[in-house]
């Protein structure tokens, strides 16, 4: 009996190890999972060339792109660490790529507001546009999952592929998933191959529901396929109609655009400014005006810009557009402001006609200094 006894409590010993062994080894592994999930890098990648604006299934097929991405970013971990990257985004010429949100922990809901702001105008320049992801979001501690969604290929002369090869050299984790929206098969082939030279896939889009069945591969690794089916983050529904061109001419446009004034408001529940502009060019035609506004002492200077541009792109606080017919006009944007803030505000003047393009750039003002305060009526 004594023997049997021994040998019971060895066992029931055994026992209670084997269970805190097992603990310990299981927490670890929830530990090492959450880790992983939690430390995930996602850069987004949109197209908003010209193209982007074409009807696909009733809708344009930016409207589609922005309404999908807005569903999954709705879907993602909060915790998830997402940045943005788009080309286009009415910048003429092949040097259009812009970061227009740096790779931030709890950073989807951010870039879901930057999605709402991109218009469809210009050019492809996919080789620029993972030089920018490569240089700024990319690193060789951690992998970026990369999601690229164009409706074309290459269109600036660039060498994809070739940035790709370089980053495989430099030691840069990353895998690139591509979609495509509606692509003939010789540019698929083209994406194809950059998608296996980038560790990823690529996904065709012939219909708008593709792109639920893409999301779903991509990022099955997390379990939110249902989310990213149902999650819809509650962002106000804005539409921008671009106006009816107007007949090209070769004739040059030129043109200047200025800050009139800058005028103090409180209606009682608020306070700000009013930013009055005017501007005047050669051409009888559509523009654009673009309202920048920016903190006074700059912390950090974007990658850089073509001649005209504003070039406090990356400190931006708020960003607002005008639209205007004919050669000479005027108009304001209306600012809330809370108290204390110091700023400085810009605008640009862009010809709406063909490819959209800037011609003029006024002189930054500063807000919230007596001296630029000007009462006077214009």
């Amino acid at each position: 009996m004594k023997k049997c006894d021994l040998n019971f409590r060895r066992g029931i010993v055994f026992y209670f190890v084997f269970l805190f062994i097992s603990s310990l080894l299981f927490s670890n592994f929830q530990t090492i999972h959450s880790q992983n999930s939690s430390n995930k890098r996602y850069v987004f990648i949109l197209d908003a060339s010209g193209s982007m604006s074409e009807k696909w299934d009733g809708k344009t097929r930016m409207a589609v792109a922005k309404e999908k991405l807005i569903h999954v970013l709705g879907g993602l971990p909060k915790d998830a660490s997402v940045g943005l990257v788009a080309y286009g985004n009415r910048i003429a010429g092949c040097q259009s790529a812009r970061l227009y949100h740096p790779i931030q922990r709890g950073g989807a809901s951010v870039v879901s507001q930057k999605l709402t702001t991109i218009v469809p105008a210009g050019s492809t320049p996919i080789a620029q546009t993972l030089q920018v992801v490569g240089e700024y979001l990319l690193n060789d501690q951690v992998e970026t999952e990369i999601i690229f969604i164009s409706d074309g290929v290459e269109s600036c002369e660039g060498d994809p592929k070739s940035v790709l090869y370089n980053w495989r050299q430099s030691g840069k984790k990353f895998r690139l998933q591509i979609l495509g929206i509606d692509i003939d098969p010789r540019g698929e082939e083209d994406l194809k191959r950059l998608s296996i030279l980038g560790d990823g896939n690529y996904f065709p889009l012939k219909a708008p529901g593709d792109y639920d069945k893409s999301f779903q591969k991509i990022f099955s690794h997390l379990q939110i396929q249902d989310e990213i089916q149902t999650k819809i983050t509650h962002l106000p529904q804005t539409t921008l109609t671009l106006p009816n061109s107007l007949p090209i001419t070769n004739t040059p446009n030129t043109g200047k655009i200025q800050i009139v004034n800058i005028l103090p408001y409180d209606d009682g529940q608020e306070n700000g400014y009013i930013v009055n502009y005017e501007y005047s060019a050669t051409l009888p035609t559509e523009y654009m005006i673009q309202f920048y506004l920016y903190p006074t002492e700059e912390k950090r200077r974007s990658f850089p810009i073509p001649p005209l541009r504003e070039r406090r792109m990356g400190d931006l606080v708020t960003q607002k557009i005008d639209w205007k017919e004919g050669k000479e006009g005027k108009g304001r944007f209306v600012i809330p402001l809370p108290p204390g803030k110091r700023m400085k505000t810009s605008v640009e003047l862009w010809d709406m006609t063909g490819v959209p393009k800037i011609i003029a750039l006024s002189e930054e003002k500063p807000i919230h200094e007596k001296s630029n305060i000007d009462r006077s009526d214009r």
